[in-house]
């Protein structure tokens, strides 16, 4: 079962991808899908996910990174947003991940407000 979790994040956050329409350009779709799945899970699932998150928010794959970090603040997830962003300033280009950062922090208040 827990294979069978991780594929199905895994393919939230690749589907649809990222920029690929103009209802994603910033990865809209994969945030609201990711929160929405994440808040369908209770216990080991939920922790199971909230790992992923953690793990996915400091990755080097920018959209990774970003997605993960805008799922973490919709869920509320502070302080595991504040590391990512302490995590990108030990980057080589810590500005422009900070930037994608606060876009899908953006992302996340704009299109998962409920």
């Amino acid at each position: 079962m827990a294979n069978s979790l991780e594929e199905e994040i895994l393919h939230l956050y690749q589907e649809p991808g990222i920029g690929a329409s103009y209802t994603n350009t910033y990865g809209e779709e994969n945030i609201q899908s990711l929160v929405k799945k994440y808040r369908t899970l209770k216990g080991d699932g939920a922790q199971e996910m909230l790992e992923m998150l953690i793990r996915f928010s400091q990755s080097s794959d920018l959209a990774t990174c970003f997605v993960s970090v805008g799922v973490l603040h919709a869920l509320g997830k502070n302080e595991d947003v504040q590391e990512a962003y302490r995590w990108a300033e030990t980057q080589e280009n810590p500005a422009q991940i900070i930037s994608h950062f606060d876009i899908g922090k953006s992302v996340a208040d704009y299109f998962t407000s409920t």
